[in-house]
Order: structure tokens, then C-alpha cells, then sequence
């Protein structure tokens, strides 16, 4: 079961991200980095923080498991009165969140986007308000989410998000040629009510006991309530950052908020695939190990994935950082995005690169904490990381433009992997840190290797064929060639310096196929 969970979530989430980078992909070319994507990109700053810190991450991490254990004991009635009072006190919280940051637009637009003149912020206030209705209708999908979770169904949740893409898509490629950017604001809302009405169908057949009550004394809402608080916290330091950024950006030159977002959207692809899929594969057999006390066997497992995790993210982060600019203008250069928009891209996107390893890591590690049932500690930490990264922000922003703001969030990230690391290690006695520090040193080597290998093909490319980085088809191939180049160098390199992660990862890969 827990094998083709993570196969459904691997496949999912690919798609999700697939679709994600074609989303901004087809609205970079109708756009460019004018005045009108930055408005879109700072107006979905307020809904989304509204949905981050009622709804997301909150439910998976505290709704799930009371659904679960009263579900493990019989007690379906129960399960489905806690389930009930989760659903309207969400429904309730972002109803009155929603009216009222619509209502305060105006005032709350310029602390997001300081940096605006007076028609920029009068669009993105008007498209915050459009977009105000997607965190009702995404906030109620999500909870229907979890409670399909609760079931072991993961399918049609994971469709969700592709409805989601799909409907933006269809806005920015249909309506926006006709509207103007107001087409996004719409594709954003239908997406949400797209989101949630593909999973009732699937809710209904469940044959769920929905009911109109709010039960605040119900044992299970108060132990939600309690499990997703240092949660929210956390949250909210990690909107802090995306808002701080997003108002920093918005006092440089035009499409400086675009650009950052597009960088960032693009380092995240590995991350998801690399650090989200193999947490949310250990997750469930960490908690286990961890309720029965085998403390010796959660130190072996946290460290054996996060050497397989090093050892993976480092090529991908090699490729990054040497390819940074045809992967950017393979990704986005069309239409209105550019070159000159795709060069600024790939600047911030080579800093993002850096702590690859970091943003990935975290996601194993902090899962360790909730698998001990220690939801603080990755807060504290996540605090920490903010607190460096707007210091860092404000003291990198201004010889460095966007491309300084993507380095911040860089090495706040390793510091904030860095406290979690060391305060696991207390924890657990010990996480072998000695062997991940080697691990990590070799895979770098081998890494180092397949840089220089596609560093000097670049080169070769650039002053031979520079013309075959500029066509579409050719520039293309030339990535698939060179980062194709560099993988080999790195496996050779993996071989030759006895890399004991890489069977490691081979047999973790065979144990994945389905029907394995």
C-alpha cells in the first residue's frame, strides 16, 4: 500500500509540476516581465497566505491522523463529527479572512508591493480581490483531500491540482488575449471550484455523515487544533518570507517580481520530485518506527535518505548551476518572456540552485520531528531561517538586485537544515553525521566532475555553434545533450569513487516499479 501511495504521489506530483511549469510558461509569453505579470504575482500573495495558514499543510499534518484514529477504532460517527466541525469552522475562517482582506485591499496592497506606482498597485488591488474567492474554494478541496487520505484513497486528490493548472492555463490561453491579466484572476478562482468539485464525487460514494455543527469541546477538534498550531506558525514564517521578498522586489526595476518568482518556481521542480517524493514515501514507516520506540532504527533511516537524497540533488544541482541559462530559456524564453527577461531569470534561478540540497533535506528531516511528535522544533527553526533570511534580504537586495534575494533564501535554508540536522542529532544520540558529511563530500566530487565535464561543452557550444542556443528545437537538444553529458560524467565519476549510494539508489528505483 504504502508503495503505490507513493507511486500515485511520485506520478502526481510530476504531472502537477509539469503542468505548473507550462501555467507559467504560456503566461511569461503572453506577459513578459511587465508591470502586469508583477501585479498578478504580488495579488496572489494575500490569498495565498490565507490559504497557507488556514488550510495547507495544517490539515495533512493534524486533521489526518485524528480522522484516522477514530477511524482505526470503529468509530466512524465520531470521525466524521470531528470531520464535520473542521469543514465549517474552514469554511467559517475563510469566509470572514477573505471579506475582510478584500475589504482592506487598499491598505494591504501597498505593505505587499511598496515599490509599485499608483496604476500597478491600483491592478493588483483589484485582482486580489478577484482572487480572494480561490482560498474558499481551494480551502474546502483540501479538506476533502484529506478526509479522501483518511480513506487511503489517493487518486483523485492528486487530480486535483491538475484541474487547478488546467483551468489557468485555459484562462491565460483563451481569455487573456481579450481581458487582459483580469483573465488570470478568473482562471485562479474557476481552478479553485474546479479543485474541489472533481473530489466530491468520489466524497459522495464514501457515504460520509456531513453535518451542519461546530463542536469546539470535541476531543478530536481540540487535538486538530492543538497538532496544527506550531504548524500555522511555521507557515506563516514561510509566507513572511515570499511577502518580504515580494516587497523588496517591487521597489526594483520592472519584472523584478517575476523574475524572482519564476527562478524560484523552477528550483522547487527537483525539490518536489527529489525531496517531497521520498519524504511523503518515509513519512508513514518513520511514525511507526518512531511510536514503537526503535529510536537506532529512525537514526538509520533518516540518515540513509538523506545520503540518497545528497547524492541525487547533487548532479541536478550541478546541472542547475552550469546550465542555468538554457535550462531558463528552455523553460520560459517564449513569446513576451524574452531573453533579456529569460538572462535575469537564470541569474536569480543559478543562487536558488545552491541549496538545492537544503530545501530537499528539510523535507526529511522535519518530518522526523512530527514522526517524534515534535511539531516545535521545526518551527523554532523555521523562525530562525526567516529572521536570517530578511536580514540577509535587506543587505544582498541592493548590490544585487533579485539574483540577491534568491542567495538569501539560499543560506537561510542551509541554516535552518543545519539547526534541524543538529538538534536531531541530540535528539536521537546520533545520526551518523559523520557518514553523511562523507557521502555528501564524495557525491560533490563526482558532482564536480560532471560540472566540469558540461562546462567545458558549453563552452565548446558557445564559441563554435553559438546559434544553436538560440532556436527553440536546437537549444533544446543542446541542454539534453550536455546535462545527458554531465549525468554520465557523474555516474562514472559515482563508480570510481566507490559511491556507495549509487546501488543504493538503483535498488531503491527497482523496489519502485510497479508491481515490484
Amino acid at each position: 500500500m504504502v508503495v503505490t501511495a507513493s507511486l500515485i504521489l511520485v506520478a502526481g506530483n510530476l504531472a502537477s509540476r509539469v503542468l505548473g511549469w507550462a501555467r507559467l510558461a504560456i503566461i511569461g509569453a503572453q506577459f513578459g516581465t511587465s508591470r502586469e505579470l508583477d501585479a498578478y504575482l504580488a495579488a496572489f500573495r494575500i490569498p495565498d497566505t490565507i490559504f497557507q495558514l488556514v488550510v495547507a499543510g495544517t490539515l495533512f499534518t493534524a486533521f489526518i491522523p485524528v480522522f484516522v484514529s477514530y477511524r482505526a477504532r470503529d468509530d466512524e460517527a465520531e470521525a466524521w463529527r470531528v470531520a464535520s466541525s473542521v469543514v465549517n469552522l474552514v469554511v467559517l475562517s475563510l469566509a470572514v479572512l477573505s471579506l475582510l482582506m478584500a475589504l482592506f485591499a487598499p491598505w494591504l496592497v501597498p505593505l505587499v508591493a511598496p515599490g509599485f506606482d499608483a496604476p500597478t498597485t491600483e491592478l493588483t488591488v483589484r485582482l486580489t480581490r478577484l482572487m480572494l474567492l480561490s482560498p474558499f474554494f481551494i480551502g474546502l478541496g483540501a479538506v476533502v483531500s484529506a478526509i479522501l487520505n483518511g480513506y487511503d484513497e489517493f487518486a483523485v486528490p492528486t487530480l486535483a491540482p491538475l484541474v487547478y493548472n488546467l483551468a489557468i492555463i485555459a484562462a491565460a490561453v483563451f481569455l487573456a488575449p481579450i481581458i487582459g491579466v483580469e483573465a488570470l484572476a478568473i482562471g485562479v478562482v474557476v481552478g479553485a471550484l474546479g479543485h474541489l468539485l472533481v473530489q466530491l464525487p468520489k466524497l459522495l460514494r464514501l457515504g460520509g455523515r456531513y453535518e451542519l455543527i461546530v463542536h469546539l469541546r470535541h476531543p478530536g477538534v481540540v487535538e486538530v487544533a492543538r497538532l496544527m498550531a506550531p504548524r500555522t506558525l511555521g507557515l506563516a514564517a514561510t509566507q513572511a518570507n515570499f511577502i518580504i521578498s515580494t516587497a523588496l522586489a517591487s521597489s526594483l526595476p520592472i519584472g523584478s517580481v517575476t523574475n524572482f518568482n519564476y527562478a524560484f518556481q523552477l528550483s522547487q521542480v527537483p525539490v518536489a520530485l527529489v525531496g517531497v517524493s521520498v519524504a511523503v514515501a518515509l513519512f508513514p514507516t518513520l511514525s511507526h518506527t518512531a511510536a514503537v520506540g526503535q529510536v537506532g532504527e529512525v537514526r538509520r533511516q533518516v540518515a540513509g535518505s538523506l545520503r540518497i537524497m545528497f547524492f541525487v540533488a547533487a548532479p541536478l544541482t550541478a546541472i542547475m548551476v552550469v546550465l542555468h541559462e538554457p535550462t531558463t530559456a528552455v523553460f520560459y524564453q517564449y513569446g513576451a518572456f524574452g531573453s533579456q527577461a529569460a538572462a535575469d531569470t537564470a541569474n536569480a534561478l543559478l543562487y536558488f540552485s545552491l541549496a538545492l540540497f537544503a530545501h530537499s533535506w528539510v523535507q526529511v528531516v522535519a518530518r522526523a520531528f512530527y514522526a517524534l511528535h515534535d511539531s516545535r522544533t521545526p518551527v523554532i527553526w523555521a523562525v530562525v531561517a526567516v529572521a536570517a533570511n530578511i536580514g540577509l534580504m535587506l543587505w544582498l537586495v541592493g548590490p544585487m538586485g533579485v539574483s540577491g534575494l534568491a542567495l538569501a533564501l539560499s543560506i537561510s535554508s542551509v541554516i535552518e537544515v543545519g539547526g534541524l540536522l543538529w538538534q536531531l542529532h541530540r535528539r536521537l544520540g546520533s545520526i551518523d553525521l559523520g557518514g553523511i558529511g562523507r557521502a555528501a563530500l564524495l557525491a560533490t566530487l563526482a558532482a564536480t566532475l560532471a560540472a566540469l565535464v558540461m562546462l567545458a561543452g558549453l563552452e565548446l557550444v558557445t564559441t563554435a555553434a553559438p546559434g544553436l542556443l538560440t532556436g527553440g528545437l536546437t537549444r533544446i537538444g543542446v541542454l539534453l545533450v550536455l546535462g545527458g553529458a554531465g549525468t554520465l560524467a557523474y555516474l562514472g565519476g559515482s563508480v570510481l569513487l566507490r559511491i556507495e549510494e549509487l546501488p543504493r539508489t538503483w535498488q531503491l528505483l527497482r523496489r519502485l516499479r510497479p508491481g515490484s
